[in-house]
């Protein structure tokens, strides 16, 4: 893959780490709402509950695909500080074919997820009704980030996130 891809997807995942940093803040400014809308005013906040659910899961899925490519994902690396540098790349190699395939079957669930409420209409039970093939794309979107975000590590190993990107 040529250079001018990676720089690309460098921008597209900062530009979408700056969404779920926005996402995080209209998430708490939801909240703080519906408290004092809640116990101060004594006022009806049932949306509250909707849009933050939406929200977070906008925040988990998309967020974690950003993650991914800046290589900042949770992961665990005791038995690497054991192995020599062989045996710790192949290790390295075995644990991203595994992350990969994980991400791969999590992009056709969450795809059967969203085509299932585009398909049967199917609309949230709360105050705003909404159909639910919006938020749930977020579910699939996320997916699909992180699948493409993996499959670019493993066949361009070199493929380091740019710190300057989007700047």
């Amino acid at each position: 893959m040529s250079h001018w891809f990676i720089r690309a997807l460098d921008r597209l995942f900062h530009a979408i780490s700056l969404s779920v940093g926005v996402a995080v803040i209209l998430t708490v400014g939801v909240i703080s709402y519906g408290a004092l809308a809640r116990e101060v005013l004594g006022w009806s906040d049932v949306w509250v509950t909707d849009v933050t659910t939406y929200l977070m899961g906008y925040m988990a899925f998309v967020g974690m695909a950003t993650l991914a490519w800046q290589g900042r994902h949770l992961k665990i690396d005791i038995l690497g500080h054991f192995l020599k540098t062989p045996a710790r790349r192949l290790l390295a190699r075995v644990s991203g074919a595994i992350t990969t395939s994980v991400s791969l079957l999590l992009l056709w669930l969450c795809f059967n997820f969203w085509w299932d409420a585009w398909d049967s209409n199917e609309h949230s039970w709360g105050m705003l009704s909404m159909p639910l093939w919006i938020p749930y794309l977020s579910l699939f979107v996320g997916s699909f980030l992180l699948a493409l975000a993996l499959v670019v590590r493993i066949f361009v190993p070199h493929a380091q996130p740019d710190s300057t990107a989007g700047k």
